[in-house]
């Protein structure tokens, strides 16, 4: 009889150890992986206004990661990975691009491989967001209908589409308003057009650390968000003035953190990579 008490004790802890398990891998997870960097010694194309005309700033690249229960999504894929084989990075004009490690060197510190990714999605088509985009040609690529008509056009396909022609013929997902990944509410493009005719947010609900809203380039940094300057490269001013009423809206109603991904502040809160949020 103690025999089999002891037996039923040490399978109960076994099997609620498993659960717990269980559930910890349940949880959604976000990594932010840096894709590079950006020093601009003349800041005046990020304000219209003349706001930043003659001042410095260096900016992040992000890619991130959300690791879901039903797969893998890489959200922006950064700088081209060849940028890493130059020394000190490369510069154009104000511009001056660098890149320390390459995007499937970094995520083979998780076990993964750009063709394990079952989703990637983008904010917007251009290079700091699209860079090895062409790495996941194998994933079901997600993007809003007017961004993906926008990158194939005659037009733009020809200055920024080396960086993403293999995704022309991948599987592919159109939206219009939002798209929720997962089919859960966990992981949620939503459509905030006017930097580019397509561009959009991830919302993205974690059970531990809180809601969070990925903003692709509708804010280039965290000044600019504070004053609401509008950028130079911007396709439509209106629509994008629609798109940051509409954004502070969703970040109300979910109670979600606005990340400003080229702001190296905003960018250097969140746990660095391998670490994550979940």
């Amino acid at each position: 009889m103690k025999n089999i008490k002891l037996t039923l004790v040490l399978f109960f802890f076994a099997f609620t150890g498993f659960i717990t398990s269980s559930q910890a891998n349940n949880h959604v997870k976000l990594y932010a992986i840096d894709c590079g960097a950006i020093h601009v010694s003349d800041m005046s194309s990020l304000s219209v206004e003349g706001l930043f005309d003659g001042q410095e700033a260096t900016l992040a690249v992000p890619c991130f990661l959300i690791r879901h229960p039903q797969g893998d999504l890489v959200w922006d894929t950064g700088l081209e990975d060849t940028l890493a084989d130059e020394a000190g990075g490369v510069k154009s004009g104000v511009w001056h691009y660098k890149l320390e490690h390459k995007l499937p060197t970094q995520l083979a510190k998780i076990g993964l491989k750009p063709s394990d990714i079952d989703y990637l999605s983008i904010s917007h088509l251009h290079p700091e967001h699209t860079g090895n985009a062409n790495l996941f040609a194998e994933s079901t690529f997600i993007v809003n209908e007017d961004e993906h008509a926008y990158m194939f056009s005659k037009d733009i396909k020809p200055v920024f589409g080396s960086y993403y022609t293999k995704l022309e013929q991948a599987k592919t997902v159109l939206y219009k308003e939002r798209h929720d990944i997962f089919g859960d509410g966990k992981v949620i493009m939503h459509s905030m057009p006017g930097h580019t005719p397509g561009s959009a947010v991830l919302l993205i609900k974690l059970q531990e650390s809180g809601s969070f809203i990925l903003s692709g380039d509708l804010y280039v940094h965290r000044k600019g968000y504070e004053l609401k300057s509008i950028p130079t490269s911007n396709t439509d001013k209106t629509a994008t003035l629609a798109s940051r009423r509409k954004l502070e809206l969703l970040a109300a109603k979910e109670n979600a953190r606005i990340i400003i991904q080229h702001d190296r502040q905003d960018f250097n809160s969140l746990p660095a990579f391998p670490q994550f949020l979940d």
